[in-house]
């Protein structure tokens, strides 16, 4: 009898053991998801953020046009200090800010351009961009993170002005 009560405490025992370890897991699960939907986000929210300064920069050589010059400065400042902050609250996530192939081959083509030729390009550029972070930055407004969350729901509405902004010197330059 004390042998049969002790291998069905065993049993019990290891029972209680593994679902603990799988309750474990499937939190680790979710903290690694929820990391990596940081990682993700602050990833192409930098991209988005240091691919239109680099742009916006370009912009205040290439233009002549003082809309134009206007905006680059705005995108430019702030950008800047929501990309700062975004790196601040995103502190050790494994994140790398650099710009795309994609949009180092586009500030090539641009930067050969000048004038309106330039301009109705830019601010193309803008509203594409622009429209691009929106989706990612309304992705970023579901994010787990506290901080980040907030932090998307705080920006969004600053890229949705100058989304309107850019399709707005957009037709005017037509």
């Amino acid at each position: 009898m004390k042998r049969t009560f002790g291998i069905a405490l065993t049993l019990i025992v290891l029972v209680l053991t593994q679902a603990c370890n799988n309750r474990k897991a499937k939190n680790y699960n979710k903290i690694s998801q929820a990391n990596e939907e940081g990682i993700s986000f602050v990833q192409s929210a930098l991209e988005s953020g240091a691919a239109e300064i680099k742009v916006s920069q370009l912009a205040l050589t290439n233009s002549k046009n003082a809309e134009v010059l206007e905006f680059a400065k705005m995108i430019i400042a702030d950008h800047t200090n929501s990309d700062a902050e975004l790196k601040k609250i995103s502190g050790s996530k494994p994140v790398n800010d650099t710009i795309t192939v994609a949009h180092e081959q586009l500030l090539a083509s641009l930067a050969k351009k000048t004038g309106h030729e330039f301009d109705k390009e830019y601010m193309q550029v803008m509203v594409n961009d622009h429209e691009n972070a929106i989706k990612v930055f309304k992705i970023g407004e579901t994010n787990t993170d506290k901080k980040l969350k907030d932090f998307a729901d705080k920006t969004l509405p600053k890229l949705q002005e100058h989304l309107k902004q850019a399709n707005a010197i957009c037709l005017g330059l037509k």
